[in-house]
């Protein structure tokens, strides 16, 4: 009986670790989206305060490559895709989760409000 009741307690144990591992490896993955999503955001601003005075844009299948020109190394990223849009005056970045990430949704960065969204399985206390 005490051998059943020990065994009860561990699996309850493992299964509350299991639960927060997945959320830690979630978060670890968003941490890769930030990371790209920051850099866009400087390379924006230099963008903007260059020759052109206005912010690029890199929507599409050819995002990544556009992305890449301006300096930024994603062509490993693995859990997000990369887009940033011209939006009147201000921009947005849009990482979206990609299959193997194991989570759905995306994170906007809007530079208007210089504020971070989280959608789907992203959490809001992941961003910054």
């Amino acid at each position: 009986m005490e051998l059943i009741a020990v065994l009860t307690a561990a699996g309850i144990l493992l299964a509350i670790a299991v639960v927060f591992f997945i959320g830690y490896m979630k978060s670890r993955k968003v941490d890769e989206a930030i990371g790209i999503i920051s850099s866009i955001i400087v390379s924006q601003e230099i963008e903007k305060a260059g020759k052109r005075r206005e912010y690029y844009e890199a929507v599409g299948p050819n995002a990544h490559e556009i992305i890449g020109r301006k300096g930024i190394e994603i062509s490993m990223a693995v859990y997000f895709s990369y887009e940033t849009f011209r939006v009147q005056g201000h921009f947005e970045v849009v990482a979206k989760a990609l299959p193997k990430s194991g989570m759905e949704g995306k994170i906007i960065y809007d530079s208007k409000t210089a504020k971070w969204v989280g959608t789907g399985d992203i959490r809001q206390k992941w961003l910054p």
